[in-house]
């Protein structure tokens, strides 16, 4: 597919695009129906290096997950998906790693998941990495992350998707963001102060507050 035409080839070659959609959807769906665990969901940067604090964190607590019998979910990259599906691979639990094919240098070799599929189109993957979760663990990331976590409290706020918790790691890190939505967007009339909403966010930084969160 040609790089500078990508959208019009989209829409012009209808059937392809509508095929792919659907082989990616219902790849996913027999995927997920296949897991008898409960899901829980890790997003994050997938530049952080294995010594970094983020990512063996993030490892610790998959471990810690898995150990309760939590199935983890991934985006299958490196970086905090490598953390949290090692930390799966360490608990012997179900390790799934949900990969954007187009992405091909965060591809991860190591043996660390024991499902993996790949997408061409991150929202179908994004759909897929939500709909079965108990919860969803966001980390420190860039543009990926953030849009992965306003696409989730869209979706959750509208009604669109089941609401479930989102769990914010590092308080600090996430405190200026949501600080910041509170004296421009809300302050201007741009967002609705609803209490529901803003309680579909929960920040931590330690294993107790994030698994009382999930388990309560």
């Amino acid at each position: 597919m040609n790089k500078l035409h990508k959208n019009k080839q989209y829409y012009e070659d209808k059937d392809w695009t509508n095929e792919k959609i659907r082989q990616e959807i219902d790849n996913g769906l027999e995927l997920l129906s296949n897991v008898n665990k409960k899901i829980v969901t890790f997003f994050g940067s997938h530049m952080i290096k294995k010594n970094h604090e983020y990512y063996k964190h993030a490892e610790n607590l998959a471990f810690e997950l898995g150990k309760r019998g939590y199935a983890i979910v991934t985006g299958g990259g490196p970086g905090i998906m490598q953390a949290a599906n090692s930390g799966a691979t360490r608990a012997k639990t179900t390790s799934i790693g949900l990969r954007a094919e187009l992405l091909t240098d965060e591809f991860v070799k190591e043996p660390i998941l024991t499902h993996d599929l790949s997408f061409h189109f991150l929202f179908v993957r994004r759909f897929i990495m939500h709909i079965k979760s108990e919860a969803v663990i966001f980390y420190p990331g860039g543009y990926g992350t953030l849009n992965e976590i306003f696409e989730h409290l869209v979706l959750m706020q509208t009604g669109i998707l089941d609401k479930i918790p989102i769990i914010c790691v590092n308080k600090k890190y996430w405190r200026d963001l949501f600080n910041w939505l509170k004296k421009n967007p809300l302050k201007q009339g741009f967002l609705k102060y609803n209490k529901k909403d803003i309680e579909l966010l929960h920040f931590a930084d330690n294993f107790e507050e994030i698994i009382q969160t999930i388990e309560k």
